[in-house]
């Protein structure tokens, strides 16, 4: 089995298997161009179980459909993106589940069903930045999933028409009344540790957004 260590910062494979056909290529004076699979050998833990079979519980009941139908179907829809197989959740990697269950809250956050807080409170999940964005996008707070409205965790300045003043490059999350209140009232950092939260950077689409309540569509430059 080959083995992968690092030497003056630099990472080095020893004894990788070659098939005959491959070994031409060493002498063909050329650069190579290589494709490295790292292997998890860790096994799905049953927190990462659950938590998939309770967020899949969660959107049976909001459509209607089976439980066990949703699970499979969404798994069939992570592997058909990722170009992976299918893995069973009784023996699957963390890799495997860990990107599974970030694939079914996308699914959730972008076709608006919403779940029970607890749920990700029980489980210590963390939306990324790009799932707090899309949840601002949907006016969802990032703590209870109720309707919300954009926190910024960099002020603009108070007394500055926030019609008229540049948001970019700010932070931000998308907050209930209630989660803004506390947030206020602790402050933003505290907030942000204590919930593990992670704000997003305003864009120009999100700028916008914030402005007009709407959303457009910019060009990358």
């Amino acid at each position: 089995m080959s083995k992968l260590y690092k030497r003056n910062g630099v990472y080095c494979i020893d004894a990788v298997a070659l098939k005959q056909t491959d070994e031409m290529f060493l002498d063909c004076g050329d650069t190579l161009e290589v494709d490295i699979k790292l292997i998890d050998r860790r096994h799905i833990t049953d927190k990462q179980r659950r938590f998939i079979f309770a967020l899949c519980g969660e959107i049976a009941r909001y459509t209607g459909y089976d439980s066990e139908w949703v699970r499979m179907e969404l798994q069939q829809q992570y592997a058909s993106v990722m170009e992976i197989e299918v893995e069973s959740l009784s023996s699957c990697s963390m890799t495997y589940a860990n990107g599974l269950i970030r694939a079914i809250i996308d699914y959730c956050i972008y076709n608006e069903i919403p779940f029970a807080k607890k749920i990700i409170a029980d489980y210590d999940y963390t939306f990324d930045e790009k799932q707090s964005y899309a949840l601002a996008l949907k006016r969802r707070c990032v703590i209870c999933g109720k309707h919300a409205e954009i926190h910024h965790v960099d002020a603009i300045g108070s007394g500055n028409n926030r019609q008229k003043i540049s948001h970019v490059g700010k932070r931000a999350l998308p907050l209930c009344k209630g989660c803004h209140i506390k947030c206020h009232t602790i402050g933003n950092e505290i907030f942000i540790q204590e919930n593990h939260l992670s704000p997003f950077i305003i864009d120009k689409k999100m700028e916008y957004f914030i402005k007009k309540g709407e959303l457009k569509v910019f060009d990358d430059d």
